[in-house]
């Protein structure tokens, strides 16, 4: 029963955050609406290239920021964030895995990550994305001020199962502010 359970519970959780995320978002629709296409055009590019066969990466854009999240072997990465330099974000981050194995699985552990940031009181965690890899979790995505990041941030690390906590949550960015391309 309970091998069944978990992932509708995972499902059930994905989709919570899902609905109330948009609600959530401290950034405005076309904002978020930019974001989202252009981290699907990079991805789509990523995947055109056949340049995710052997690995996994994860694309993320946040405020016209890419974020770029996976196992890529050393000699492709400079190509993935050539890819998401092509359409001219203000910053290219990447964050590479190196690949390794853990004990526990991946996905229980990041069901486990999401009940945790979802039960912390004090944090809208459904403007939070997670990465998991081998007990290492990466936190992306806009937060509303510091207290929620350092939050989010106690909340992972706490997590059995968790060995590193990387942070690039965002907070919201004044409209009108200028904006400079890289």
């Amino acid at each position: 029963m309970r091998k069944t359970l978990l992932p509708f519970l995972a499902f059930c959780l994905f989709i919570q955050g899902c609905a109330w995320g948009v609600i959530q978002d401290q950034r405005l629709m076309d904002t978020m609406a930019s974001d989202k296409a252009m981290a699907a055009s990079i991805k789509t590019d990523l995947l055109k290239d056949r340049f995710t066969d052997a690995f996994s990466i994860s694309v993320y854009c946040f405020y016209d920021h890419v974020f770029l999240v996976g196992e890529v072997p050393p000699d492709a990465r400079a190509k993935a964030i050539e890819i998401a330099k092509s359409y001219k974000p203000l910053s290219v981050t990447p964050h590479w895995f190196n690949k390794t194995t853990n004990e526990r699985g991946d996905f229980m552990l990041a069901t486990d990550l999401r009940a945790a940031l979802i039960g912390a009181k004090g944090l809208s965690s459904t403007r939070i994305d997670t990465e998991v890899n081998s007990g290492r979790v990466v936190l992306l995505g806009v937060v509303k001020d510091e207290q929620e990041k350092r939050i989010a941030i106690d909340v992972a690390r706490k997590v059995k199962g968790v060995v590193s906590v990387t942070s690039y949550l965002m907070l919201p960015q004044r409209p009108g502010a200028p904006i400079s391309r890289i």
